[in-house]
């Protein structure tokens, strides 16, 4: 039963990442209410989240592999293939800034965990990529 349930869990975490990559102006939409705040934002609205939020949790969800791409400086990776597996799983009680490469991957975690009761998820919207062309600080 708990095999079926991760692997539930991925083909719904992998619908929701396709979905989130095939439309991202939807992204940009704010959801809130009984679930919490689970929204999208720009890279400098990102920044001034991370300056001014020091209880603010950045969480990298690409691979590890990934990683040669440079990262945001503070930020923390939980590969979005280990919490589709269910072998981790995003920090609570926090709010938190999902990251990975261009924003799809990080926008299904979100949308996910703000289901599950998480009270506030933000999404990198663009992703790195996004990160990088505002010209904002990586660490490799």
């Amino acid at each position: 039963m708990k095999r079926f349930l991760h692997i539930f869990f991925a083909a719904g975490m992998l619908l929701l990442a396709t979905i989130a990559c095939s439309d991202t102006n939807s992204q940009q939409t704010p959801s809130s209410g009984q679930n919490g705040i689970f929204r999208s934002i720009s890279p400098l609205e990102a920044k001034t989240l991370i300056e001014t939020r020091k209880d603010l949790v950045l969480v990298d969800v690409r691979s590890p592999d990934e990683m040669y791409e440079g990262s945001i400086p503070g930020s923390r990776l939980i590969p979005f293939g280990e919490l589709a597996r269910g072998r981790m799983t995003l920090p609570e009680g926090q709010p938190l800034l999902l990251i990975c490469a261009v924003g799809g991957r990080s926008f299904a975690v979100g949308q996910y965990f703000s289901g599950k009761g998480y009270a506030e998820i933000y999404n990198l919207s663009g992703g790195i990529s996004a990160w990088k062309a505002a010209g904002l600080p990586l660490q490799r």
